[in-house]
């Protein structure tokens, strides 16, 4: 059964930054153009939202002709921030950054305070975020193949790690098991570094878990990777298969992050904002920083980045109540 203790977001990524070589700066390190705009990330310094909307911002801003002041407004799985903006004035000066979670919070969690399609106007999508299925080197399925026959066998023997409520790996997971038949022990850690260090330790068997942290646990060993969750394989691991290959047609899933304005954003603002946003993922700079962590940089209207948002609502509606995951 799921046991959704943790309401915090996946993935510290503070050494990513640094090796990036980005400090984590203040509230006035982005503020340099004549015009400053809020841009809260509702998640603390560090983790994957937070890092990419700091590689973005400033030149998004730029292509503005005013600044992106970074906000970190944390609290509630991203609730806290996310309310402060839909309760903002539609003028462009405060603005959110976050991610796919906010589709599924309606369903694992209480009382959310807004809705993501009447209280918000997308912007733009700015990355992907392929996971991957990836187990302690002591366990004893050595591919996919086996992991897979074990888990019809005996799910009792199993257990699966969370970063968080309603993240991409829960769901994941959720679909896994409906697509097997079967239910193991779910485990919801407070972030994707505990839920790491119990995997590395032994203390729980399997972990739908971010590409980029995920990357060195693999390669030096200590972490075996069985699948990745996105359409295609990963550049990184480019010998672990992916789940459409291991017999599971429909399960491609990706978490991203994206930009969001108030209800009631002006249409001619949001363009301009979706164009400058593009330009600034479409870097060559950026975008091999974002491949360094197994990120992928997109381009898209926010038309399309609408039409994505109620895809995945009711996608994540219909998944949350066929797992009887119980809003916490």
């Amino acid at each position: 059964m799921f046991n959704a203790a943790g309401l915090t977001r996946r993935a510290s990524l503070g050494l990513a930054l640094a090796a990036l070589g980005m400090p984590l700066a203040g509230r006035g390190a982005l503020a340099q153009g004549a015009r400053a705009s809020r841009l809260v990330v509702p998640y603390p310094p560090g983790g994957t939202t937070d890092l990419t909307a700091r590689l973005i911002a400033p030149r998004a801003a730029e292509a503005l002709g005013g600044s992106w002041v970074i906000e970190n407004r944390s609290g509630a799985n991203g609730v806290v921030g996310a309310e402060l903006v839909a309760r903002s004035a539609p003028d462009g000066t405060t603005l959110l950054y976050s991610n796919e979670v906010l589709t599924v919070l309606p369903f694992v969690q209480r009382n959310i305070p807004f809705d993501l399609q009447a209280d918000f106007t997308p912007v733009a999508r700015t990355v992907s975020i392929p996971y991957v299925l990836v187990g302690g080197a002591g366990l004893a399925p050595q591919d996919m193949a086996a992991l897979l026959a074990g888990l019809r066998a005996s799910p009792e023997q199993f257990s699966f790690a969370g970063s968080s409520l309603g993240s991409v790996g829960q769901l994941a997971t959720a679909a896994l098991w409906q697509k097997l038949g079967v239910e193991s022990t779910f485990v919801s850690y407070r972030g994707t570094g505990p839920a790491m260090n119990d995997l590395i330790s032994g203390s729980v068997s399997l972990f739908f878990a971010p590409l980029g942290p995920a990357i060195p646990l693999v390669r030096d060993g200590r972490l075996r990777a069985y699948c990745v969750t996105s359409a295609t394989r990963q550049r990184v691991l480019p010998d672990v298969p992916t789940l459409v290959e291991s017999g599971f047609a429909d399960m491609v899933y990706e978490g991203w992050t994206g930009v969001w304005g108030p209800k009631g954003l002006d249409a001619a603002f949001v363009a301009r904002a979706n164009t400058a946003v593009n330009q600034a993922t479409a870097e060559p700079a950026v975008a091999a920083r974002m491949a360094d962590l197994g990120l992928t940089t997109l381009n898209e209207s926010a038309t399309r980045f609408a039409e994505i948002i109620a895809a995945e609502i009711s996608r994540n509606q219909a998944l949350v109540a066929a797992a009887r995951i119980q809003p916490q």
